[in-house]
């Protein structure tokens, strides 16, 4: 695929820095470099990925900026066509002047992602590569680049390559018994049953990868609760070491939610302060509790804030029942104070309860606190390292199809039927994974996932 316009966007974030980068992609890069750039040297040779030293001018012979460039020439470039990047001072005035003179001289502005989108057109990226572009950007902590970085290297390509061979050869078997249905059944053809066997096996491991995967890249989600002015907004405080949330000693002063992030030994972990869970007093109140029930049944994990200093109450309890269910742990808050009652009490509330002792007020238990967080959850685990994990949910989907797909091949050739039905969910078992490296995806959905992608990535 070659693109007959030549597109033109900023490749750094908005703002003063230091150097902003503009990049230009198409077959006019490399006449525009000629029209808009003055080398300091008389006689520029125009070698390709040098860095080359002069002014930006504008049509009037003005100088805009003092720059470096250089001059990719496809299809040795980024997106495979021409390709010209100039490292200009980061004032947003002298940025959206260059970007000004571009289009001046025949440039558009990029969609986001277009040009990853042109390198995957253009052969220069599979869509698994071009999505962990956009996860490197994005990138929250140490693991979750690396695992960017793997898949940009090509890791999960390879491994769907490899799958997809597999897949081919039971194909192959399925097809020949077509062929020759009358001398051979797909059951009777030797190695396929193993062959698939062993195509499952391989899928469920990248299957499993995700849950583990996902707390790196997107973070795991705690929800704070308990009942009004037990110190859930301190606790948030304390954690986050940002006064994020207010605090006082009115009951019911937080009513909407409240969002700090922090990283617990390379896990990124997003928390959420809720209203005290209690009878509401008016319309508001209560839309802040119905937040926080909202809220717990999308946390990975909840910390219930006991107070204790004060009795328990029904309002303690009724928060256990409504949780039963859910992954939680239990922090006994303001042990800086005379104890109220035993931690048995909370046994026989709920026998399983992971229970710590902490005070928000003096910072007590908060390393403790911080490292059950993780430990009570999926993260953390060490089981995966080094193997190909997803990330992405539609990798996951594309997966759980494929998996389907064999699964219901197997079925079919143990009920003996026709050899032509597996042979069918083998082509589309095939197709799912094709889905992930975009050798057959719709290009609604493709426009979907670029659209998705930073401007002038």
């Amino acid at each position: 695929m070659r693109s007959q316009d030549t597109i033109a966007a900023v490749a750094t974030p908005s703002g003063t820095g230091g150097v902003g980068i503009i990049r230009i992609s198409g077959p006019a890069a490399s006449k525009i470099a000629r029209q808009i750039f003055q080398p300091k040297r008389i006689n520029c040779s125009w070698e390709s990925h040098h860095l080359y030293y002069g002014d930006i001018l504008s049509a009037d012979g003005r100088i805009l900026d003092e720059v470096l460039v250089a001059l990719m020439p496809g299809p040795r470039s980024f997106t495979g066509e021409d390709v010209l990047e100039i490292n200009c001072h980061g004032s947003p005035w002298i940025i959206q002047a260059v970007l000004s003179q571009l289009i001046q001289l025949g440039c558009r502005l990029a969609r986001p992602g277009e040009f990853s989108q042109r390198a995957f057109l253009n052969g220069r990226l599979d869509l698994s590569q071009a999505e962990a572009l956009a996860s490197l950007v994005a990138a929250r902590s140490e693991i979750a680049c690396n695992i960017g970085l793997a898949h940009l290297k090509g890791a999960l390509g390879s491994e769907i390559t490899s799958l997809r061979l597999k897949l081919i050869e039971a194909l192959a078997f399925t097809e020949a018994s077509i062929d020759f249905t009358e001398d051979v059944a797909a059951q009777d053809t030797p190695g396929i049953l193993p062959l698939l066997d062993d195509l499952s096996n391989r899928l469920q491991i990248l299957l499993d990868s995700y849950q583990v995967a996902r707390l790196y890249t997107e973070g795991l989600n705690v929800v704070i609760t308990g009942k009004p002015n037990v110190g859930k907004s301190s606790l948030l405080n304390i954690l986050t070491g940002k006064k994020r949330a207010i605090v006082t000693d009115i009951p019911g002063t937080t009513r909407d939610f409240i969002e700090g992030q922090i990283n617990i030994r390379g896990i990124p972990v997003n928390l959420v302060d809720t209203a005290g869970i209690r009878q509401p007093h008016d319309i508001i109140e209560k839309a802040g509790i119905d937040l926080v029930w909202e809220n717990l049944a999308n946390a990975d994990l909840a910390i219930i804030i006991l107070d204790g200093s004060k009795p328990l109450t029904k309002e303690d309890k009724d928060i256990f029942t409504g949780i039963s269910t859910k992954n939680h742990l239990v922090a006994i808050n303001k042990t800086d104070l005379p104890s109220a009652w035993k931690i048995d009490e909370i046994n026989k509330i709920s026998p399983n309860s992971k229970i710590l002792r902490i005070s928000a007020k003096f910072s007590l238990g908060i390393d403790e606190l911080k490292n059950a967080i993780l430990d009570n959850t999926a993260a953390d685990k060490e089981e995966n390292a080094g193997a190909v994990m997803i990330t992405n949910m539609r990798h996951k989907l594309a997966l759980e199809k494929a998996l389907g797909n064999i699964s219901r091949a197997k079925e079919n050739i143990f009920s003996g039927m026709s050899p032509e039905f597996p042979a069918f969910d083998l082509r589309e078992g095939l197709d799912n994974l094709d889905e992930i490296t975009g050798k057959k995806i719709d290009d609604e959905i493709l426009d979907k996932i670029f659209s998705s992608f930073c401007i002038g990535k």
